[in-house]
């Protein structure tokens, strides 16, 4: 409940290019914004990396879920000018990042390896709910008298609801950090020095999932955060998007995820990440279609629907168990760093060379990642059945 109403509110500002349009500026404008936090994102995400244990993973996501009802407060005062809402921007992205990163960890510690990809896709889906939802809201309180700014507003009061829930998490669940102190069955974070930790993730399996995650981010922030403007250039409703990529985001991680642990892990990512790349490719063909929209948002979130959360999962399962508290941080750091920083190019592009060349990037991308998904399960295939003598 918390996740959803963080995520509603974030929904809601994904509005903020249109904002940034209104007050002067352009998709660049806007990519020079959200990119704002790039630093102090990456800064804040290698604490959690270097600190796993320094504090439960609900009291940081409940402090930045707080830091992120500011930030959306405060975008109901910037006027006059777009400048104002890099600082705004700063405060947005990197509580976002840290909300995006520490949630995984607060579910991790309920869950066993067995469940964790499946409840990874429920609350991730959760996620998804109220970034579609978001929108949708804001919409409809941008056509009352709040406007753009009271929008804002109001989603900094969701955000305070979210910090109540979230808080209401240490109530419920016991500390995963004393129960390893008294245990001792599971090492801590501490067990293995930062270094040699990184050195050993970079060496196993889990490098290519991380691989996979960093483009992940570059295919989501563009899809999502340039959404309003596009559909605006387009002459089509964004809400075509948000609805139709939301249900089959919701879809895949509530109903196909379940389903697809029937299967090897590695076949449910290579399949998923080649319907997300078929769905990225369909957007060069929407033109002013509403049916065609609709038709590529949907196979864009049934594949990234699907692919991202048994990547995430992947990445820790085939960690070893003292370098895991790690794992889950280092995947926030890298999807946060290109969620930020990514835009400011994917802005640059549109506002030069216009949405086709962005989608066209977009589309080399998703194919990167089914290459890489389609290797690793053939190369999993050949280790469990080697040719031999016939």
């Amino acid at each position: 409940m918390g996740t959803f109403g963080v995520s509603t509110a974030f929904g809601m500002l994904l509005l903020l290019p249109l904002y940034v349009q209104q007050l002067g500026g352009n998709e660049a404008n806007f990519g020079v914004v959200l990119s704002a936090a790039t630093v102090t994102a990456v800064l804040c995400i290698g604490l959690l990396i270097r600190y796993p244990d320094a504090l439960r993973p609900h009291t940081v996501v409940a402090a930045a879920i707080a830091v992120y009802g500011l930030g959306a407060a405060g975008a109901s005062f910037v006027t006059g000018t777009w400048m104002p809402l890099v600082g705004v921007g700063v405060l947005l992205g990197t509580s976002w990042a840290v909300v995006y990163t520490a949630t995984p960890m607060v579910m991790s510690e309920m869950v066993t390896d067995e469940g964790r990809a499946a409840y990874f896709g429920y609350l991730t889906g959760t996620q998804q709910v109220g970034i579609g939802a978001g929108p949708l809201v804001a919409r409809v309180l941008i056509g009352t008298d709040l406007g753009f700014r009271g929008t804002f507003l109001a989603a900094g009061v969701i955000c305070l609801a979210a910090v109540a829930l979230t808080v209401a998490v240490g109530f419920l669940t016991p500390d995963a950090r004393a129960t390893r102190d008294r245990g001792g069955l599971v090492p801590n974070a501490g067990s293995v020095p930062f270094k040699e930790a990184v050195r050993r993730i970079l060496r196993s399996e889990a490098v290519y999932s991380l691989a996979m995650i960093l483009l992940f981010a570059c295919l989501f922030t563009s899809m999502t955060q340039f959404q309003t403007t596009f559909a605006r250039s387009q002459g089509l409703d964004y809400a075509v998007f948000y609805v139709t990529y939301t249900a089959a985001v919701i879809f895949s991680r509530f109903v196909l995820a379940s389903m697809a642990t029937r299967f090897d892990a590695r076949l449910v990512v290579a399949s998923a990440v080649s319907a997300m790349a078929l769905g990225v490719a369909a957007f060069l063909a929407v033109g002013s279609s509403a049916l065609l929209y609709g038709a590529a948002s949907a196979l864009l979130g049934l594949g990234y629907g699907l692919a991202l959360p048994s990547v995430q999962a992947q990445a820790v399962n085939v960690s070893e168990e003292a370098v895991r508290p790690r794992v889950l941080p280092m995947a926030g750091l890298l999807f946060q760093a290109a969620i930020l920083g990514f835009p400011l190019f994917a802005g640059w592009i549109i506002a030069d060379l216009g949405y086709a060349a962005l989608f066209a990037l977009l589309v080399s991308l998703a194919l990167a990642q089914a290459v890489i998904g389609w290797w690793r399960y053939s190369a999993t295939r050949s280790a469990m059945f080697p040719a031999g003598p016939r």
